[in-house]
């Protein structure tokens, strides 16, 4: 009894940990502290969006990532939401986290509609992203979105690049099929 009561306390320990290592990463990007980022993400990660759009591989390679990205933006406020976390055994485990964003890009404050996708491993005694997937509901200007954006299928919004799709909702099989689409 006792060891099966050792094990769900260490799984919960380890749940904990995982849901502080998405604050940790949400707090780093804000605060830039590319030290902090790096230790979040293991020594092979994975980053990158769902549409293959910056995809990056490495600790390393991921901060640098971020140096660059970040250094083109004013303030930010990252803002997870609900999270679920599934463990495929003691040292690795999936999940997805709900999230919004503000981004202050080019003088213009953006909102952001995001899911990560996230693997999650045990290194080192830490827990780190294995791999971290952003996929968008929306990306745009906080005006676009209030004057009826977020009803648009071009919700990607990039300043760099045009109008592009959303990642989510229409992709899901379940969201196809609800509305008659497959």
């Amino acid at each position: 009894m006792s060891t099966d009561l050792e094990q769900r306390i260490a799984r919960l320990e380890a749940r904990e940990a995982i849901r502080q290592l998405v604050f940790d990463y949400s707090t780093a990007v804000d605060d830039r502290d590319f030290e902090r980022i790096a230790k979040v993400f293991c020594a092979d990660s994975t980053f990158g969006h769902a549409d293959g759009r910056d995809t990056t591989t490495g600790r390393d390679a991921i901060v640098e990532f971020y140096r660059t990205r970040t250094g083109l933006m004013g303030p930010t406020y990252h803002y997870p939401h609900s999270h679920r976390i599934d463990f495929t055994d003691d040292d690795n485990a999936t999940g997805t986290v709900l999230a919004h964003a503000e981004l202050a890009l080019e003088g213009t404050t953006y909102q952001v509609g995001l899911r990560y996708a996230d693997t999650y491993r045990r290194e080192d005694g830490a827990w780190r992203f294995g791999s971290r997937t952003i996929c968008f509901l929306y990306f745009m200007p906080l005006s676009e979105l209030i004057n009826g954006g977020l009803g648009a299928p071009d919700r990607k919004r990039y300043p760099d690049v045009g109008p592009i799709a959303a990642d989510l909702p229409e992709t899901l099989a379940t969201w196809r099929a609800a509305k008659g689409l497959d």
